[in-house]
């Protein structure tokens, strides 16, 4: 019944780890007006969750600060949660790597692995900024290892990251620099890449508040 289909929904939304901030991000409060890129962008976000669970890649959202990624991204997995159905996980990478770390401590309760598997297995997973941690050897290991099991399980990833394929015209690093060239191939195959090229969001509605 409607009844029970609403508490299921209601259910999933705390399960999905979707935080505070983000949690009434949706494809219709996605300011797309800017440019075309975003305009681009909410199609793709669209076409994703119209589809769902017809669909053969992730996604994978770059550009610089404040352009509306991780929005787009928590939209997603906000209406598969309200419209369908799905279980969905919502990771920020750094908090993930710091769990991880915490859980080498003495008297620790959780394991890496404990920690690890709900993100393996999730039915669609958001990783957030990406290449956000400075590279080590450990941080691509754990990174490679997570996203090479959800490859493996067919499991969907939607990523977030501030870091392109070309650097910038201040030689700033590279997706690939950050992450490892591994991850980055596996990625080429487990996404669909979506550009967005704006003004910084924040720094702009600031301006006008205060201005």
């Amino acid at each position: 019944c409607e009844c029970r289909a609403g508490e299921i929904v209601q259910a999933r939304r705390p399960a999905a780890r979707i935080p505070e901030r983000y949690r009434n991000c949706r494809l219709q409060n996605f300011k797309d007006l800017q440019n075309d890129s975003l305009k681009k962008a909410k199609a793709v976000a669209k076409r994703f969750v119209d589809h769902w669970p017809a669909v053969d890649a992730g996604l994978l959202i770059t550009g610089p600060v404040g352009v509306g990624k991780t929005h787009l991204a928590v939209a997603i997995l906000n209406e598969l949660v309200d419209t369908k159905g799905a279980s969905v996980l919502f990771c920020d990478f750094s908090d993930l790597l710091d769990r991880i770390q915490a859980s080498f401590g003495r008297g620790s309760d959780e394991s890496q692995d404990d920690i690890v598997e709900p993100y393996r297995d999730a039915e669609l997973l958001v990783l957030d900024e990406l290449g956000a941690r400075r590279p080590s050897d450990w941080v691509r290991e754990i990174l490679y290892g997570l996203l090479n099991t959800r490859y493996n399980r067919r499991r969907l990833t939607i990523l977030t990251t501030n870091f392109v394929d070309e650097p910038d015209a201040r030689g700033g690093e590279t997706l690939e620099a950050r992450i490892g060239a591994p991850v980055r191939s596996r990625l080429w195959e487990m996404t669909q890449l979506v550009p967005i090229s704006s003004e910084d969001f924040r720094r702009t509605h600031r301006a006008r508040a205060f201005g």
